[in-house]
């Protein structure tokens, strides 16, 4: 005696076959697209506006804002980046000097 899926599988199959088709031609839309890039321009203002007004904020308050933070970072991985290169420089000429001996 074989059993068939449980009931709720069943729904939820037939609830997608159902919606599934009709989200699928949606999402391949035109429409769908314009209003996704609607959407993430509209995100973008937003979130360029809020952290425009928070710097604003962290810098009357005489404290650095993300952007000035995120900003010391790069500066810092660009220094480490060139104190790795001058290490390897400084142990090449150290290994040239050795053989030199």
């Amino acid at each position: 005696m074989t059993k068939g899926p449980p009931l709720w599988l069943k729904v939820v199959l037939r609830a997608e076959r159902a919606v599934g088709s009709r989200v699928e031609q949606a999402v391949h839309s035109d429409t769908y697209f314009d209003v996704i890039s609607e959407l993430n321009r509209g995100k973008g203002m937003l979130t360029g506006r809020v952290e425009g007004l928070s710097k604003r904020i962290w810098h009357l308050a005489n404290l650095p804002a993300g952007s000035d933070v995120r900003r010391v970072r790069e500066q810092l991985a660009r220094m480490e980046r060139r104190v790795i290169e001058l290490s390897k420089e400084l142990d090449e000429q150290r290994r040239e000097l050795e053989l030199e001996r």
